[in-house]
């Protein structure tokens, strides 16, 4: 079987398999997951990567050019169980990221680390540096 055809197939099956992943494996593994299509139907749960994040599907849609996951927190929401959230190992932010108290997070406009100081309850479209006073 040609190598190309086989790393194919093996692509595939990594996609399939990456279906049953919990979150905080899924996050681990960015790259298995298909990349986000702005013509593409997406169900809730769906997780696309985005850039070189993975996001989760808030609500049933069709994408549009400009409904990209880090543009639309009604939409989507970023997938980051990797770093531990604290000051020694702050969680990237990103935009459409839904913030928890007691938890630090690297604001990427500034390379800042801020202690979010209560939950956002929701993902929001701000960089920490953009809530200070009210989440930070």
């Amino acid at each position: 079987m040609d190598k190309a055809v086989r790393a194919r197939q093996i692509y595939l099956a990594m996609q399939f398999a990456s279906t049953s992943l919990p979150d905080e494996q899924a996050a681990q593994v960015p790259a298995v997951f298909p990349g986000w299509d702005a013509a593409e139907a997406y169900a809730a749960g769906d997780r696309v990567q985005y850039g070189e994040r993975l996001y989760k599907c808030l609500q049933a849609h069709t994408a549009q050019a400009d409904w990209a996951p880090d543009t639309t927190p009604s939409l989507w929401a970023v997938i980051d169980i990797a770093h531990a959230g604290t000051a020694e190992d702050p969680i990237p932010a990103a935009r459409n990221m839904e913030y928890k108290a007691g938890r630090y997070y690297l604001d990427p406009a500034e390379g800042r680390v801020y202690l979010c100081s209560r939950d956002t309850g929701i993902p929001v479209a701000y960089l920490p540096h953009e809530l200070v006073g009210q989440y930070f």
